[in-house]
């Protein structure tokens, strides 16, 4: 028999996918703890002892990680830093990692067994408080705001759905920077120049915006890195504002980078032209086109990739195709033109 879970157990939006069934939901978490069970946090310290503090803190109802963070630092350890403003899902400064996922502690339910730690990819000041400067420049360097070629016709501007359906998702952050924690990419550090999806988001509320002037977008998009983004769905998973971040905002700004820089985009437009071309991934072409005939002269990788199957030298000179080459041709052809 299928279970029949309501829109309120499942909590899809901010990453709720699976909930019901790890019996992760709000209410789940609520029916494990009764007032006064005690709930076993261990939150990470940066002073000079262990790395982890033990504390045990009596459960209220509906009691949230940052109500246990409060009880802590009133009774136990004032010493504790972290950071906290509205306490309603506003402000975004609460962030945290909660056994191993960014939340916000005002928004986050209890579990019997947490261990609290700041965000990553940022310095820690002290405790749970992480420095925003770096994420802060970053948006900063992206001028998020917009620069019109032409002046107001006249107030308020008519401005239809289609037009600001992708803008209008991004306006919903709240600089909280769970998805720039959470990201895998920024854990390269200066391996990559990825603006991060904390970043984009920010930009996205004015580059996806039909009135901002296409050189200001074009000179945004040419300091993001947009394509090192590897859709991995990480930040979607943890936005708690429920932002699809790659969906409606990563992937309509590579569209526009695309359209505007389209020498960012050589790895994806040569992609899609083997699609195209051939019904398939042929990644012998793919390199061949991006490294050109200096990916020959590396013939024990060549050799590597042939022995375990990763390409075939054969398919790829003689530009078999397979019977999907020309639907994918007119699919992709056609939204090529279409954008």
């Amino acid at each position: 028999m299928k279970p029949n879970y309501d829109a309120a157990q499942l909590n899809l939006a901010g990453g709720g996918l699976g909930q019901a069934e790890k019996h992760d939901t709000l209410a789940a978490r609520n029916s494990r703890l009764a007032p006064g069970d005690r709930v076993a946090v261990r939150i990470r310290r940066s002073e000079d002892r262990s790395p982890y503090q033990d504390f045990q803190v009596p459960y209220q109802k509906w009691m949230r990680v940052l109500d246990a963070l409060n009880w802590i630092a009133e009774n136990a350890a004032t010493d504790i830093a972290y950071r906290w403003f509205c306490g309603s899902k506003m402000c975004g400064t609460c962030a945290v990692r909660m056994n191993g996922r960014e939340v916000l502690a005002c928004w986050e339910a209890v579990e019997p067994t947490m261990t609290i730690e700041p965000l990553r990819n940022l310095p820690v000041i002290r405790d749970l408080v992480v420095d925003r400067t770096r994420y802060e420049d970053k948006v900063a360097s992206l001028e998020p705001w917009l620069e019109r070629k032409s002046a107001y016709t006249h107030f308020p501007e008519p401005l239809t759905h289609k037009q600001m359906k992708d803008a209008s998702k991004a306006l919903d952050c709240i600089s909280c920077m769970c998805c720039y924690s959470a990201c895998p990419v920024i854990g390269l550090g200066d391996l990559t120049n990825f603006a991060g999806p904390g970043p984009l988001v920010q930009l996205a509320q004015t580059a996806l915006d039909p009135r901002n002037s296409p050189e200001k977008v074009k000179r945004a998009l040419a300091r993001t890195g947009i394509f090192n983004c590897i859709s991995c769905y990480k930040c979607e998973e943890v936005c708690p504002a429920g932002i699809p971040i790659v969906g409606r905002i990563i992937e309509p700004l590579k569209a526009k980078t695309v359209h505007l820089i389209p020498e960012m985009a050589k790895h994806s437009l040569a992609l899609r032209n083997i699609v195209a071309n051939r019904g398939r991934v042929d990644p012998g072409a793919l390199v061949l086109q991006i490294r050109g005939l200096r990916a020959l002269l590396n013939l024990t990788r060549i050799i590597r990739l042939m022995m375990r199957g990763k390409i075939n030298p054969i398919k790829t000179f003689l530009n078999i195709k397979t019977p999907a080459a020309a639907p994918a041709s007119h699919i992709l052809r056609n939204k090529a033109r279409t954008k």
